[in-house]
């Protein structure tokens, strides 16, 4: 079977994991994706997978995850650091940031596809509540990173409230803390 040079051996295992199959991730993306047919018998399909026609579908196309470059994710994170810069300072245009509100726009609109970096969900959430916004703009976040958000804004909701209770005879006679 083919799969598509895009596919890391992380999305492979992660695919997989999904699927209820677990790969050992000391094997190499070689010895995995020449393996790969004897993992297809132990499947578990779901909502997002239906059949195995579906994941070698998924496999045979190029990755939906984001890569920039090294080249591509320097120019991203100075742009997502300029436009926090200048939300950070007042949306105030001087020389060091922006001039006019057409560059903050314009280095948005390069930026927001790459919705993956925490950097530039950051700088579109800055822009958006800026006077300057022309238009609405959100990133574009694949679904795992959706996922993890999701999950981890559950987590944060999550408290477990306690009382504590110390009793010292010499101070006051009871302290009592909510955290």
């Amino acid at each position: 079977m083919i799969i598509d040079k895009s596919h890391s051996k992380k999305d492979i295992i992660l695919i997989f994991k999904k699927l209820n199959v677990n790969i050992d991730d000391k094997l190499t993306k070689g010895k995995i994706v020449s393996n790969i047919e004897k993992y297809f018998k132990d499947i578990i399909y779901n909502d997002k997978i239906k059949n195995l026609t579906e994941l070698k579908e998924l496999l045979k196309n190029p990755s939906k995850k984001q890569r920039p470059t090294r080249q591509e994710k320097k120019k991203i994170m100075f742009n997502s650091k300029k436009i926090i810069k200048w939300a950070q300072n007042n949306y105030i245009f001087d020389d060091s940031t922006y001039k006019n509100d057409n560059e903050p726009y314009e280095d948005i609109m390069s930026i927001y596809m790459w919705g993956d970096l925490p950097s530039v969900r950051r700088a579109c959430k800055y822009y958006n509540s800026s006077v300057y916004c022309k238009n609405n703009v959100n990133p574009i976040i694949t679904e795992e990173i959706e996922e993890e958000m999701n999950m981890k804004k559950i987590i944060k909701k999550e408290y477990i409230y306690s009382l504590q209770i110390k009793h010292k005879p010499k101070e006051n006679p009871f302290i009592v803390r909510f955290d």
